[in-house]
């Protein structure tokens, strides 16, 4: 494991961070299971919308939103998962192959809270709806899958050296342009309330941590 992972503040401070993450997911989950519709989602919703207020805006954020939230789709998603972790087993990154695999047990633990919260999507009547879909709306799929995986290809970026550096670099500057966006993206489209996306980073980070500790505890010391 690198020097700086494995310091006691490091582990500290990570275990601290985790705690508060699960407290918060779950302080919010409680909460919206009980309150569908929050004002102040609401109003977010509208404010960022309104941002395309004419016809060639909005066609430029709707072009711009869909691609950012198109990795997300069930059958994009898993393509580009199998072709990642492909790609690092061609290489010898068995691990990272590997644990780019494990990294799709997101979905399943976010199908499952959706199932125990059961908060409805964004409807026409309240906010306007472009990106429409039929499950539950809490924590967002995208932005839990979005951190999680994007995530890890950050985190294997530094010790994949047999990548070349540019390449590794713009895959670390895409992966965080498409984690910070796909929360805009996903409120934009109307497919989610904005708590949904701060939950699905909440869920994200718990998940990334978790995978994160076993990835650099199974790191081939120098």
């Amino acid at each position: 494991m690198p020097k700086f992972f494995s310091t006691k503040f490091f582990r500290r401070a990570s275990n601290l961070l985790l705690i508060i993450a699960i407290l918060a997911l779950l302080a919010l989950a409680i909460f919206v299971h009980y309150h569908k519709i929050l004002g102040l989602d609401v109003f977010l919703s509208r404010d960022l919308q309104s941002e395309g207020d004419t016809t060639s805006r909005q066609t430029l954020f709707f072009d711009f939103f869909y691609a950012v939230s198109f990795f997300g789709k069930t059958f994009i998603a898993a393509i580009m998962v199998f072709l990642v972790a492909f790609g690092f087993w061609c290489l010898n990154y068995w691990r990272e192959s590997i644990f780019c695999l494990l990294s799709t047990i997101a979905v399943a633990v976010n199908s499952g809270i959706k199932l125990l919260v059961d908060r409805p999507r964004p409807t026409d009547g309240i906010v306007r709806v472009i990106n429409r879909q039929m499950d539950a709306s809490f924590p967002s799929g995208h932005v839990v899958f979005y951190t999680v995986f994007f995530g890890f290809l950050i985190a294997a970026m530094f010790y994949t050296k047999k990548i070349p550096r540019w390449l590794r670099i713009a895959i670390i500057v895409i992966s965080l342009c498409l984690i910070i966006s796909v929360s805009f993206s996903r409120v934009y489209l109307g497919a989610h309330w904005t708590t949904d996306v701060v939950a699905g980073y909440l869920e994200g980070f718990i998940l990334l941590t978790i995978l994160l500790h076993f990835y650099f505890s199974r790191m081939p010391k120098d």
